[in-house]
């Protein structure tokens, strides 16, 4: 980064500026030469002028932080070349660089380009032979053989590196195909009526596969509800925590030594509380508050972490309709260049905003002054990095760099969340991305009309959400899509069980139809898969959750509860839980004396509709009934 740089009128710096590609080739012959120079990277100021970052004979271009995500460290927001130690390559690279970031590539796709092209040539450095080559198609078929062979570690697991990075890594060739071909390392092309895409067997039904199947971890109901639990007791206790640290921050020790003072100020903290014994254990308290907060936010909206911690003060608004109130959250989102959009929140989120709000109040006054001394001293950089992160409510002091910050989301992703794991002793890595996909699988399962835990905290998805995104167009589209996917998921996971032969239902007209065709070997044999199979019978039966049963009749028509009996109706496993609780009501009434003998006979009938479907689902009846009679009996 350049300092101490005078700011530049408009005039200056265009002079100045790196020359862009163009067909002329002029700054591709710079390149070739390393005489390629001028402004890469800069700040516009409010007043016109410029404040220049880098330039591209620097070897680290930084960036102004108002170009990438919130929740990036300084060392992220900047392109190393400084890992290159040849020249001739370093070139090749920057002008890589250079022609994608003219492209309207975003930085972090531009770190992935340079990562995977620093990934080839430190492999192409072990070996001399392949340095002399440079790129030709042998050089590609060997980089592909090595690739081939790595492998990742993860929680002691080895397996191969997935198929989109070693996409990645051949796409690297390519570019350097493209834009260097004028280069004297550059040879060939890397290969010969084939792709990076199929190189990496990115492919076809591969391919398909890969895009179709979800890839992020759904959390757990055994995980997820006890974090709930555990989250939520702190949002409930926020204001007695937030008011105890008020009065600790403007408690002044008088005692003259730093020991003394903590001592004193622990006493004092005593005097006020019994919740805590140290002030360490009140200051872990703050943070797991903070944790919380983001915990409800990722969980109840379906945002990504950087939009979170894009989310700035009072940034939410209500909207009543049909006596329903409805919550809306805007932040920024970068991963689609979509800019400012809203997400449909439930209150609890909102309230969760309204904690952040507080607790960072502090930090909010302290980055005020920080960046009125910044303007005072012309200090550009950061007045466009303070300016950036103002009245966004996930900040952080840190006492290394003695700034204020947007929380980290690496930070949060790799230490906070798992944290709170570590809280209500869940063996689980939790992650930021796991919210978003487990946010789908819910609102998936809430539109089929299984209403699973939580339903008290996702109020909104009483109506339909997927209605709601796609008729409101500064909602996040995305999101939108990625509801739909896991709707669509869920559907067919649950007809694929139908069809297994393993897996028993039991039901109407259309469950025998279904047992009928997965037991028909012949039947199976016209189709390429039985999956293909499967989805020619199954892709147009309609389908919604009644709690004993999956109701698969697109009209009105319903038989009232008798859904085993109904034509539309199956029962499958995901059932038996109702059902085995209906029989246990039954069995209880069964031993009540004066419900007559209507009742008795209703109790009856009762017991053997469950009783029924229970043993079609594979459950031993008889078993079940003595461990209800031995419960009793215990209880």
């Amino acid at each position: 980064m350049i300092h101490g740089q005078a700011e530049l009128t408009e005039r200056e710096f265009e002079q100045q500026r790196a020359t862009v590609p163009v067909k002329d080739g002029i700054a591709l012959k710079r390149a070739q030469k390393g005489s390629l120079t001028g402004i890469a990277t800069f700040i516009k100021l409010d007043n016109g002028n410029y404040h220049v970052l880098s330039r591209y004979e620097n070897d680290i271009w930084q960036y102004p932080a108002s170009e990438f995500p919130s929740g990036k460290k300084k060392s992220e927001e900047a392109l190393n070349f400084t890992r290159i130690t040849n020249e001739s390559i370093r070139a090749m690279v920057k002008w890589i660089i250079w022609n994608k970031r003219n492209e309207g590539n975003s930085i972090g796709s531009l770190q992935n380009n340079l990562y995977s092209l620093i990934s080839f040539f430190a492999w192409i450095d072990k070996t001399d032979t392949l340095s002399v080559q440079g790129l030709n198609a042998f050089t590609a078929q060997a980089y592909v053989a090595h690739v081939n062979t790595l492998t990742i570690k993860r929680k002691g697991k080895v397996s191969p590196v997935s198929k989109t990075t070693k996409l990645n890594k051949f796409v690297a060739l390519e570019q350097l195909y493209l834009y260097c071909n004028s280069f004297d390392f550059v040879k060939e092309q890397p290969w010969f009526e084939s792709s990076a895409s199929e190189q990496a067997g990115h492919v076809g039904p591969a391919l398909k596969d890969n895009r179709s199947k979800p890839k992020t971890l759904l959390i757990p109901d055994n995980v997820l509800l006890p974090l709930c639990g555990f989250t939520k007791d702190f949002l409930d206790r926020a204001n007695e925590i937030l008011d105890l640290r008020d009065k600790l921050d403007g408690f002044t020790p008088t005692r003259i030594f730093t020991s003394n003072q903590v001592t004193t100020k622990r006493t004092y903290l005593l005097s006020l509380s019994t919740s805590f014994d140290k002030l360490n254990d009140f200051n872990n308290a703050l943070l797991l508050l903070r944790d919380s907060c983001l915990f409800w936010i990722l969980l109840t909206t379906g945002m990504r972490i950087h939009e979170v911690l894009g989310i700035k003060r009072g940034a939410y608004r209500t909207e009543t309709k049909d006596g329903e109130t409805y919550y809306y959250i805007e932040t920024v989102s970068k991963k689609t260049y979509t800019g400012l959009a809203e997400w449909i929140a439930p209150k609890i989120a909102v309230d969760a905003i309204k904690i952040l709000e507080r607790s960072s109040s502090t930090l909010q006054a302290l980055l005020e002054v920080e960046l009125a001394q910044a303007k005072t001293n012309s200090d550009h950089a950061e007045v466009n990095r303070l300016t950036d992160i103002s009245g966004k409510v996930c900040i952080s002091y840190s006492k290394t760099n003695s700034t204020v910050s947007v929380l980290s989301s690496k930070a949060v992703t790799s230490k906070r969340l798992p944290n709170l794991c570590k809280q209500v002793n869940a063996d689980w890595d939790l992650s930021s991305h796991q919210f978003r996909r487990t946010f789908a699988n819910y609102v998936a399962h809430s539109e089929l009309g299984d209403l699973r835990a939580l339903k008290y905290h996702f109020k909104h998805w009483s109506i339909t959400m997927t209605a709601l995104y796609a008729y409101n167009d500064a909602l996040d589209l995305e999101l939108f899509e990625e509801m739909l996917k896991e709707k669509y998921w869920v559907e067919e996971q649950i007809k694929f069980d139908w069809f297994d032969l393993d897996s028993p239902i039991t039901g109407g007209a259309i469950a025998e139809r279904i047992m009928q065709v997965r037991g028909d070997e012949e039947r199976i044999k016209t189709f390429k898969t039985k999956r293909d199979m499967i989805k020619a019978y199954s892709g147009n039966i309609p389908i919604r959750s009644t709690g004993i049963a999956w109701c698969t009749n697109d009209d009105d028509g319903c038989m009232g509860g008798k859904c085993e009996e109904c034509e539309s109706g199956i029962v499958d496993k995901n059932n038996q839980k109702h059902w085995e609780g209906m029989l246990i009501q039954q069995f209880e009434l069964s031993k009540v004396d004066d419900i007559g003998e209507a009742g008795q006979a209703s109790v009856a009938k009762g017991m053997v509709r469950c009783e029924k479907v229970l043993t079609s689902l594979g459950v031993d009846v008889e078993t079940m009934k003595d461990d209800i009679r031995n419960n009793n009996h215990a209880a």
